[in-house]
């Protein structure tokens, strides 16, 4: 005589294990990159003073695939500097004959600046450097909550994009 299998816990074993993963999925994902970009307040200050940092965590080239980044690239606004060092992927148009460096590699005392705040509170950064003519614009976009996004417009090279993160420069 066969026996029958006991399925009694079967459906309270896979109703715990779906409340658990639930629970897991939704809790707080706040680091201690989140904790150290400051409060909306302060960003906002930073962004209105030109003191702020922008660190990329992904790149997003025109051509090809997104790729994440390990080694920490950034933008540095001062009121009368911006340091650029990102990497670069793409195709140039024009060959710069010996130059071994990218070209989102450099530094700006000579350059203009526009912010605006839309009603979202998201803050819209455009940066147009005059004394470097590789590059025509750096277009941020600063969200309240830390993230950052940035789009860089050539005026030789495919447009590449970045998603990473706005700080307080100390």
């Amino acid at each position: 005589m066969k026996q029958k299998k006991n399925n009694f816990y079967v459906p309270y074993i896979a109703a715990l294990v779906c409340m658990l993963s639930l629970q897991w999925g939704c809790g707080s994902t706040k680091t201690a990159a989140d904790a150290s970009a400051g409060s909306n307040g302060e960003i906002a200050s930073a962004i209105t003073s030109n003191n702020w940092i922008f660190t990329a965590t992904q790149a997003m080239p025109m051509r090809g695939r997104s790729q994440n980044l390990t080694t920490t690239y950034q933008v540095t606004c001062n009121k009368d500097t911006v340091v650029s060092y990102l990497p670069y992927v793409g195709r140039a148009y024009t060959a710069q004959i010996g130059e071994s460096k990218s070209p989102l590699d450099f530094q700006s005392t000579d350059f203009s600046i526009d912010k605006s705040q839309d009603n979202k509170g998201r803050w819209i950064v455009n940066v147009k450097p005059n004394d470097y003519r590789e590059v025509q614009l750096l277009n941020f976009t600063f969200f309240d909550n830390g993230s950052a996004q940035l789009s860089v417009q050539f005026t030789g090279r495919d447009p590449i994009s970045f998603n990473g993160r706005v700080e307080i420069k100390k």
